[in-house]
């Protein structure tokens, strides 16, 4: 009986560990301060917003056309697009550096990029 105490307690023990580990990092990110929507047509930088303000951005096409970005909670999203596909309208929020969210038809990018340098040089696979 005193061995499965212990084991219960060694597993407890570790599951709060592993989940401290997985949370912590995500809980204090830090980025959300510093962080900004970029909104990019036709590779040009068109207007850049800080990410901790609510917003709704109206923002032309490429071509003739329009999507409507929505900067809200410290999350952006399409949420309105005359494209033909509407892909990105269905693509999810996105708030954490580095993300974007595309729309080719109007050759538009909203992504979101932090002031802070990142401690990765590079990622591969």
């Amino acid at each position: 009986m005193l061995k499965l105490k212990a084991d219960v307690l060694v597993t407890a023990i570790f599951l709060t560990a592993a989940l401290l580990f997985f949370l912590v990092p995500r809980l204090f990110d830090g980025q959300m301060d510093e962080a900004g929507v970029e909104i990019l047509l036709d590779g040009e930088l068109l207007e850049r917003y800080p990410l901790s303000e609510d917003r709704t951005v109206t923002v032309p096409g490429a071509e003739e056309g329009y999507n409507l970005v929505l900067v809200s909670g410290g999350t952006v999203k399409v949420t309105d697009a005359d494209c033909p596909d509407r892909l990105c309208m269905k693509q999810k929020g996105i708030s954490r550096d580095g993300e974007s969210i595309i729309c080719l038809p109007h050759r538009l990018v909203v992504r979101i990029q932090s002031q802070k340098e990142s401690d990765v040089d590079a990622v591969t696979n």
